[in-house]
This record gives C-alpha cells, sequence and structure tokens, in this order.
C-alpha cells in the first residue's frame, strides 16, 4: 500500500507530488475540511505536560465522557508514572461501565491507554476527611472540563 497526497479538481482526484497511478488503482481518500487541519484546543492543553497524543487521547476522551454520562469534573494527576485520570460523578456505579467503554475505545482506535478512576462524591469527600493525600492530588489536578 502506498500514499499519495492528493486535492479533489473539477471532480478529480489529482495528485500533489508527481506519481504515476497505475490504470484500474483503488485508493481510499482522507480528507481534511481547507483550513480545518486541527480543532481548537482546549484551555487546559499548554498546562498538561504529556504527548501530544495523549492530549489528543484525553480530550477526545472527555468529550466523549461528557457526552455519556452525567459527570462533575474531569480531573488529571500527574505522578512519577506518567498521567491518572479521575471521573468524578455523583454515582460511580452508574458511570463505570460507559466510562470504561470510552477508554477501552480510545484505546483500540488510537493506542493511548488512559489510566482512568471512577470516583464519587461520596468517596471523594471521605477522603477529605480523612486527610488522604489521594484527594489532594485530585483537587489539585488539571480539569479537562
Amino acid at each position: 500500500m502506498k500514499t499519495v497526497r492528493v486535492v479533489f479538481r473539477n471532480g478529480v482526484f489529482v495528485p500533489v507530488e508527481e506519481k504515476d497511478i497505475p490504470e484500474g488503482s483503488e485508493g481510499v481518500v482522507v480528507f481534511l475540511p481547507k483550513g480545518g487541519e486541527r480543532r481548537e484546543r482546549p484551555a487546559w492543553w499548554d498546562s498538561l505536560q504529556v504527548e501530544e497524543r495523549k492530549k489528543e487521547a484525553l480530550h477526545r476522551f472527555s468529550e466523549t465522557v461528557f457526552r455519556r454520562v452525567t459527570v462533575n469534573d474531569v480531573k488529571v494527576v500527574i505522578g512519577e508514572e506518567g498521567f491518572e485520570v479521575f471521573v468524578l460523578v455523583h454515582d460511580e456505579l452508574k458511570a463505570l461501565r460507559p466510562v470504561m467503554e470510552v477508554a477501552l475505545k480510545i484505546y483500540e482506535e488510537t493506542g493511548v491507554y488512559i489510566p482512568v478512576q471512577v470516583i464519587s462524591e461520596r468517596r471523594l469527600n471521605r477522603w477529605k476527611e480523612q486527610g488522604s493525600k489521594i484527594f489532594d492530588s485530585i483537587v489539585g489536578g488539571i480539569s479537562i472540563r
């Protein structure tokens, strides 16, 4: 399989570079709207210190999760071993499966693993009362809402 950049001109796909495409060749066309190579980046983009492809995956994850589940917030905590995502919800039992399905789908499509935990308000408040360090790290995490 070979890749050739083309433009759609006068109803025909014309190669941008000099390539000899044999008669009867089949192809798959992937296109971008003119000038729309990149989506607008969210406010949290520059404050998160991870690879670009992981930021893209996190952006897709947060957009999809907010469409599928009632979520209070999504926080990213950066640690020594990378990042971890905490999805803060009212009822973790209802939200657990859809959130994990979204993370799995993104992994299958992009190859980016998103370590995610679904945390209820009740559990978060319990950690706060206990003075847990995990509470402080979640609250201090970067919101990717």
